[in-house]
């Protein structure tokens, strides 16, 4: 009985299988409920990935202080959030591998991988995202709008549970933040240089784990902007926003709130209030 439904799997279902994964990938305007499907259970496989493995994989980093009581329970309006958060990754992710799939300028061929198509463009996707998101962040910000938006995710003054709190955002704010990340890698692949299909599955993944990290209390930081002590990344900087909400509005880097002049460091960090201040004392 095993060996015929082995070979029934083999013989039919799977060139099946095959032939339908073709025909998307040759077709992917006419993508359906069959690839939303699919694609539903992979992104939630990545949730759990988020959840679970990022915080493991930089477990051996330093733990920032708290500064302020940390949202312990989560409320029945964060858990709709939270929820809608997830339903709109799906519905970006499908509409940014059709686009992957059927932009002429983003490539797919293994021998087409270049220094151009992956670490260029892959920085470029991250200094385009923060060049919309950081003054759109800096905007929900404004008295008129920070109450009906963006107040909600800042009722965590002290995030703590990874990916859990960096999407438990007002349904607005995140379904526009997601999509940006379509909207970069579009000007970059249609204005800068062709992308390679690895590099803006990279980008999406990279920022995931990124935006991951700036919701936990691990102390992870990645280079500096040139000649500056401003951080290109660094949890410190996220963690500052939420407990200074008029600071370090990137998502991902802090570039733009360089140039914004909107950097603020940590406590930690040289040359910061904090640290000044403890200098004046002794």
């Amino acid at each position: 009985l095993l060996s015929t439904a082995a070979a029934v799997m083999m013989e039919r279902v799977l060139p099946l299988v095959i032939a339908r994964a073709s025909r998307s990938v040759l077709h992917p305007l006419e993508w359906g409920a069959l690839e939303l499907l699919v694609i539903g259970v992979a992104t939630q496989v990545g949730f759990e990935i988020y959840r679970s493995g990022v915080p493991r994989a930089f477990a051996s980093w330093a733990h920032l202080p708290a500064r302020g009581k940390p949202l312990d329970v989560l409320a029945s309006r964060d858990r709709l959030f939270v929820a809608c958060s997830q339903i709109f990754v799906v519905l970006m992710t499908f509409h940014y591998l059709q686009f992957m799939a059927s932009s002429p300028n983003v490539l797919w061929r293994l021998e087409q991988l270049s220094v151009a198509n992956t670490c260029i463009a892959m920085p470029a996707c991250f200094v385009v995202y923060d060049a919309f998101y950081a003054p759109f962040h800096r905007a929900l910000h404004h008295r008129a709008v920070y109450a009906y938006v963006h107040k909600h995710h800042h009722r965590q003054v002290v995030p703590t549970r990874g990916n859990t709190d960096a999407i438990n955002v007002h349904p607005v704010e995140f379904l526009l933040g997601e999509y940006n990340h379509l909207l970069a890698i579009f000007l970059v692949s249609q204005y800068l240089v062709h992308v390679h299909a690895l590099t803006c599955i990279l980008f999406l993944v990279l920022g995931g784990t990124l935006a991951t990290l700036n919701h936990t209390r691990l102390d992870f930081a990645l280079l500096h902007v040139p000649l500056t002590n401003v951080p290109i990344f660094g949890v410190r900087a996220h963690d500052t926003h939420h407990a200074i909400p008029n600071s370090n509005y990137g998502q991902y880097i802090m570039l733009w709130d360089y140039v914004m002049g909107t950097f603020r460091p940590h406590p930690q960090d040289l040359g910061s209030p904090e640290c000044t201040r403890e200098d004046d004392k002794r």
